[in-house]
């Protein structure tokens, strides 16, 4: 507690100031220049008053007045402090400023140090300035880290981290995802450390335990395998049988429109392409891309001049080093494109496949009604997904043994690994093939008959 001599303002002349001075009125220190009691409606407060160095006079509030001497001598013994700051050339209001701001820069790092807010706010502004406003990525660390958003990011814990990943893996979640997952929170961690509101990266330390035994024997064994392959004649059948019954069934819906109350609907007979899901469909199956990538395909790639089909793959994109897929058009994909250009009134540029009603980007699952009904009227009643093209691709190179670095190039891969991971068991004469290929260059045989060895 001060020194009870510190102040000359006693307990009874405070007292008596505040039962008989007017409203406002002040009782003055007689020892520490500026500090005062002033009476208000209901009771006082404590103030000291000072000139600043620029000759401005300044007012701090200490605090309201409560009638002990404790706290008389608390308000004394701040103002004394104060006193002695005037003294040593410290404007005690600019220390309080300075202070304040400190907190305040504080509060906001703290705040910003929010995952939630870091990641809607300066994280979501870094990625609009990649392809498609990282849109995916963001949604992807919000829906899987959705119990973090209000985790302070240095917070998290090595701990932290190995739970996280035993509850993805129970919830049946795939090892592949729960990497590009992790992968994704990581790239924002060390984000902020750049920014400045992480010091260190709190992920550094972690590391992923591998896929477990079953998920590896599920990726080489099981399921997953299963949709890792070619088509087989008869499904290659159907779905050219389903392709065109479907292209029947929309002409014949087309025309019954027209008979019955819509005859201004634009009749479908004469065009090569009733829909524009024919032509996205031979698309997909010549060039292997993912559906996403003819959602967004420009006729600036897809160039039918030079006959070639050049574009980057959505997922590749925000790569420092994307992968570019160059393709040849053979004649058939030509003529295709070139009916559906003209169709579309040949445009110079934009999308190739646009929304009819909007002319905007389609839905990313547009195409899967049309794809049901092919696959239903072509009688194909084992389950195929539309990826079931991209994998028939790949799978078909695979067999007929191109080189698997072509193969990489050609679906949009950067190295074989996935290739080989997933689609070598489509090649297993290969490492044969190479060991006769090597063995056969040194000719044993003709090399001992002329040494006369039998």
């Amino acid at each position: 507690m001060a020194n009870s001599s510190i102040t000359g303002l006693s307990a009874a002349k405070c007292s008596e100031h505040i039962a008989k001075s007017s409203y406002r009125n002040e009782l003055a220190c007689p020892k520490i220049l500026g500090f005062h009691l002033q009476k208000l409606k209901n009771g006082g407060c404590w103030r000291f008053r000072y000139q600043d160095f620029s000759d401005t006079r300044r007012l701090i509030n200490l605090g309201k007045y409560t009638g002990d001497t404790a706290n008389r001598l608390e308000a004394a013994e701040q103002a004394a402090k104060y006193r002695k700051m005037l003294a040593e050339g410290i404007d005690p209001l600019a220390e309080k400023e300075s202070k304040r701001e400190a907190y305040r820069q504080a509060e906001a790092k703290k705040q910003s140090g929010l995952l939630g807010l870091y990641l809607d706010g300066i994280y979501t502004q870094h990625q609009k300035r990649k392809a498609g406003e990282g849109k995916h990525t963001l949604a992807m660390i919000k829906k899987h880290f959705a119990d973090w958003l209000d985790k302070p990011m240095q917070s998290i814990t090595v701990a932290d981290l190995k739970h996280w990943q035993a509850q993805k893996e129970q919830s049946g979640l795939s090892h592949a995802t729960i990497k590009r997952t992790f992968g994704a929170l990581r790239t924002m961690l060390r984000h902020a450390v750049r920014e400045h509101v992480l010091e260190v990266d709190p992920s550094a330390k972690f590391q992923l335990s591998p896929p477990t035994a079953n998920e590896k024997e599920k990726s080489t064994q099981g399921d997953n395998l299963k949709t890792r392959r070619m088509l087989t004649r008869d499904e290659l059948e159907g779905i050219a049988q389903g392709l065109e019954a479907y292209k029947q069934q929309l002409i014949e819906q087309r025309e019954n429109s027209r008979k019955h109350g819509k005859p201004d609907l634009p009749s479908l007979k004469n065009l090569k392409h009733p829909h524009w899901f024919f032509p996205f469909f031979h698309l997909a199956r010549y060039s292997g891309l993912r559906a996403g990538d003819l959602y967004s395909l420009n006729w600036s790639e897809l160039n039918l001049a030079f006959k070639r089909l050049i574009t980057v793959p959505n997922k590749t994109k925000h790569h420092n080093d994307p992968i570019k897929v160059d393709l040849p058009l053979n004649t058939d994909i030509l003529q295709i494109m070139i009916d559906w250009h003209k169709q579309q009134g040949e445009p110079q540029t934009g999308l190739v496949f646009p929304s009819p009603v909007t002319g905007k980007k389609l839905d990313k699952k547009a195409h899967i009604t049309h794809w049901k009904q092919v696959l239903e009227l072509g009688g194909i009643n084992t389950p195929l997904d539309f990826y079931a093209l991209r994998h028939h691709y790949i799978s078909a190179m695979v067999a007929g043994g191109i080189a698997l670095f072509t193969v990489a190039r050609l679906a949009g891969h950067k190295s074989v690994k996935m290739i080989e991971q997933h689609y070598g068991h489509l090649a297993p004469h290969a490492a044969t093939d190479a060991l006769e290929l090597v063995a056969g260059g040194f000719n044993l045989q003709g090399t001992n008959k002329q040494k006369g060895v039998v």
